[in-house]
């Protein structure tokens, strides 16, 4: 079943509706399931999915346990339903930025896609001062890259830049020597929002980005567009974003290693 984020959604019954249309069967007989899971009748759940009853905060928490919501998300899912169910526009309110508050949490790249290993500030420095360090360290998982030969035709640099750059990723655990052969170590690396270098990380990419525009090469793949959109499109269009980016993480983790490529998200207020 395709992933669904709960993040997206300002309404919970809105988020079932969605989560049971993409079970087997386009969602048939889900609805009879959800009822007996939190404990009432079939025609309630087609009460509060279509009208204006509403799941208690005991009857929404076994909707989140049956729909396979961990923890957090469960969290998430019954404030959704406090904020519904709240009889003053004050408790409304509250609960609103309660819920704006665990979005703004969720869209935090490196507590989504689970990353934990980091470098000292000063190592930061220098393997983001240029695109050689990252993109020698990545190509280390394809076989045909793990020598300087290869390297430095493959990249275009001299050998000596090449040994300088590998040198540095032995040094910091990130790659190990083995003979001629070098092999990665450790695979991902993050900066926090917050750090001074990475305006500059993302500065490197978006260059590389305009001199591969300027190729033209027909698998590559380019787009810019400005547009107009709500507030709340313009938080799930940000939530759809970073809920791909969670799911290409999660297929690449057991890829095989090909190809060195370059992704870069650009999606931001004018």
């Amino acid at each position: 079943m395709k992933k669904t984020s709960i993040y997206e959604y300002k309404s919970y019954k809105q988020f079932i509706l969605d989560w049971i249309e993409k079970t087997p069967n386009l969602g048939r007989g889900q609805r009879k399931l959800i009822a007996e899971a939190i404990g009432c009748q079939n025609p309630f759940i087609t009460h509060v999915l279509s009208g204006d009853y509403h799941f208690s905060a005991e009857q929404a928490e076994a909707c989140a346990r049956y729909m396979g919501l961990n923890d957090v998300d469960s969290e998430f899912f019954i404030l959704l339903v406090l904020k519904e169910r709240s009889g003053t526009k004050t408790l409304e309110n509250l609960f609103g930025k309660q819920i704006s508050q665990r979005c703004e949490q969720h869209s935090v790249l490196k507590k989504r896609l689970n990353i934990k290993e980091t470098m000292n500030l000063e190592d930061q420095m220098i393997y983001y001062s240029s695109w050689h360090f990252a993109a020698i360290h990545m190509a280390l998982m394809i076989p045909e890259f793990q020598n300087v030969g290869s390297l430095s035709r493959y990249f275009n640099l001299p050998p000596s830049r090449i040994l300088s750059v590998l040198s540095f990723l032995v040094e910091n655990h990130l790659a190990e020597q083995k003979g001629n052969q070098y092999k990665i170590k450790k695979s991902v690396l993050h900066l926090e929002k917050d750090s001074p270098i990475l305006t500059q990380h993302h500065s490197h990419w978006r260059l590389r980005a305009i001199e591969a525009i300027q190729t033209s090469k027909p698998d590559n793949l380019h787009y810019s567009g400005i547009m107009s959109l709500s507030r709340d499109d313009y938080e799930w269009v940000r939530e759809k974003l970073a809920l791909l980016l969670e799911e290409v993480v999660d297929r690449l983790g057991p890829s095989k290693d090909e190809k060195l490529a370059t992704l870069c998200f650009d999606f931001f207020q004018v």
